[in-house]
């Protein structure tokens, strides 16, 4: 039972066993477990002084049919703890007559609050690129901060978190958003839609902290005006309905010029009435655009889930051609139990630290069944691909 011939076929799976393992932990752990780092790191980090230079801000809203979400919004920006000049600029493209009664109500309160629109018979264009356009264009600061009408801010340290790195010289700030699941949503699909997006989150966030920048976050993103400018906004992406965000950061940011934002005041939240759907829809939107980015995280962490079912494969397979002897299964068992606690742990803090889920246990299962996952998305986003062109 305890006796073992080492064959080659043996030999061969358990070293790739071994090298699987070792792949993960000291990969893709470490890229998980940095962003928890990060998010302590930035926690830990002390606001400047009040005397300290902070930019003067625009903050640009856009607003598609928000008008009831705006109404708690607005007045978490406009009472922000912000030693500098900022205005709010709400982006109106749809929903036009009641968001207008939100703003001209709250605009009594508030003389730094103003609102433009995006012309409602504009036609083969990105509307939302255009409104973000035409709020930059509006903007009478230097710094924009981007946001969307369906957020909610809970700190008044949220502007400070974001607009410190610019004290720096920084042109580009990658800040985070958490999707808000209301707990009694009719929503079967809650711990594995969390698991994707912290999936997600890890991949463009530890790459960042890496000192490679690829991609933004639409619902929390600051950068300067001349940037946007100098890249000519959009104009290399206008056939393209979606990434306003990850494709003009994919353009426009590097090591020298990007800091990332984690920490728990700058975390906004998104509020969505139908999560599933909007879930399903920005997966289908990012799939798409993602073969325009510049990046290799994408085929880093694609080769993490290659060595994750690799250690899998290979544990199985050496535990059915090492029988009777059961030293093989008691070795692959071991190794893929400390591989997966270690991961389950790292995944656990990040989860936590980014206000998700927290998973443990599903981490595992997820990670097995994340690339049939995203292999069915890609299959029926095959067919909806012309739906992300704006000429269609």
């Amino acid at each position: 039972m305890f006796a073992l011939e080492f064959t080659p076929g043996i030999i061969i799976l358990l070293s790739v066993i071994v090298l699987a393992a070792l792949y993960l932990l000291l990969g893709f752990r470490r890229y998980v477990a940095s962003v928890s780092s990060q998010v302590k790191k930035d926690n830990e980090t002390p606001l400047p002084e009040v005397t300290e230079p902070y930019p003067s801000v625009s903050v640009i809203v856009y607003s598609e049919d928000d008008a009831e979400k705006l109404e708690t919004l607005l007045p978490q920006i406009l009472n922000q703890d912000y030693s500098a000049r900022f205005e709010v600029i709400v982006v109106n493209d749809g929903g036009m007559s009641s968001t207008k009664d939100v703003i001209a109500r709250l605009e009594r309160q508030y003389p730094n609050l103003y609102m433009t629109f995006t012309p409602l018979e504009s036609r083969s264009l990105s509307r939302k690129k255009l409104a973000i356009t035409l709020g930059i264009k509006a903007a009478r600061y230097e710094v924009v901060v981007l946001t969307t009408g369906n957020c909610y801010i809970s700190s008044k340290e949220w502007l400070k978190t974001m607009c410190r790195h610019f004290i720096d010289g920084k042109e580009v700030v990658i800040g985070y958003a958490a999707p808000l699941y209301p707990e009694d949503a009719p929503h079967r699909f809650k711990r594995l839609h969390a698991f994707d997006q912290i999936r997600t989150a890890i991949e463009y966030l530890s790459w960042a902290i890496a000192g490679r920048p690829y991609r933004g976050n639409c619902y929390n993103l600051a950068y300067r005006r001349s940037i946007f400018f100098k890249n000519k906004g959009f104009s290399r992406t206008l056939h393209l309905k979606y990434g306003d965000d990850d494709l003009f950061i994919n353009e426009v940011a590097t090591k020298s010029n990007t800091a990332i934002e984690l920490s728990t005041a700058s975390i906004v939240e998104i509020q969505e009435q139908y999560p599933r759907s909007a879930h399903k829809n920005a997966k289908l939107r990012y799939d798409y655009t993602a073969k325009s980015l510049l990046t290799g995280a994408r085929r880093f962490f694609g080769s993490c889930s290659l060595a994750w079912w690799a250690l899998i494969g290979c544990s199985v397979a050496v535990s059915i051609i090492g029988y009777p002897s059961l030293i093989p299964l008691i070795a692959s068992c071991v190794i893929c139990l400390c591989t997966a606690i270690i991961i389950m742990i790292a995944w656990r803090r990040t989860s936590v630290a980014l206000g998700s889920r927290r998973l443990l246990f599903t981490v595992p299962w997820f990670m097995t069944f994340e690339p049939l996952y995203n292999f069915y998305y890609r299959i029926k986003g095959y067919f909806r691909r012309g739906s992300n062109l704006t000429w269609n």
